[in-house]
């Protein structure tokens, strides 16, 4: 009787467990630099508008699609990947502007240390949100 107490201990406490963790929900998605969606999952992103500052810094806000996103993101993390230029892969650069919320999140990118001005700011980027 004891030898098979244990094991149902033991199966019990696993079956807690996994019912008290919350599942972790990944969106991903890979944003061109004009600001067109070219690769979500799942289709999270419903709009993506770009406002651009010359010589300074592009802002892109992506506005969540309501039926997907329910809650704000717990962290969100941004890589920019923008290879067509020598310049854009060494001084691109591109971050989480704020805290992402239920509705929207919005990324900067821009180039850094660049001699003279920078002119157009716009990074093709991955972005990567958890819950």
């Amino acid at each position: 009787m004891k030898m098979i107490r244990w094991p149902l201990l033991l199966i019990s406490a696993l079956a807690v467990q996994n019912m008290a963790m919350a599942q972790d929900k990944v969106f991903t998605a890979h944003i061109a630099a004009d600001g067109t969606v070219l690769r979500q999952w799942p289709e999270w992103i419903s709009q993506v508008s770009r406002q651009a500052q010359d010589n300074y810094f592009n802002l892109y806000k992506l506005s969540f699609n309501g039926r997907i996103v329910h809650q704000d993101p717990g962290f969100c993390s941004v890589s920019p990947i923008d290879a067509s230029s020598h310049d854009r892969q060494l001084h691109g650069q591109a971050k989480v502007v704020g805290k992402p919320v239920a509705e929207y999140v919005t990324v900067q990118t821009q180039l850094v240390d660049l001699k003279g001005a920078s002119g157009n700011n716009a990074l093709e980027f991955l972005i990567l949100c958890t819950r």
